[in-house]
């Protein structure tokens, strides 16, 4: 059974209070030393809540996209087009012009 540890009010104590702050902010443990003795270990009671992964966006490439024309012109054999990543500027223009028209 583990043992219950004592408290300590520190609402008096701002120093203190800070270096909590930022223990609890870091999320980690850090060892509080006086003339190279390592007097106590100070951790936060709650770990920090990890951020959660960004959600992917969704519907960024869409039929209406002018980048659309372009998908795949390099696997048909019978086009002779290999050269899209040092045209692409040229390639896109075409597209967006074709499909304004």
């Amino acid at each position: 059974m583990a043992r219950e540890l004592k408290s300590f009010d520190v609402t008096n104590a701002p120093e203190l209070r800070r270096l909590i702050e930022e223990v609890c902010a870091q999320g980690e443990a850090c060892v509080l030393i006086q003339a190279d003795e390592q007097l106590a270990i100070l951790s936060p009671v709650k770990a920090r809540p990890k951020r959660s992964a960004r959600p992917r966006k969704t519907g960024i490439l869409t039929r209406k996209d002018s980048l659309w024309s372009i998908i795949g012109i390099a696997g048909d054999p019978d086009d002779p087009t290999t050269d899209v990543s040092s045209n692409k500027h040229q390639y896109l223009a075409e597209a967006h012009a074709a499909e304004v028209k």
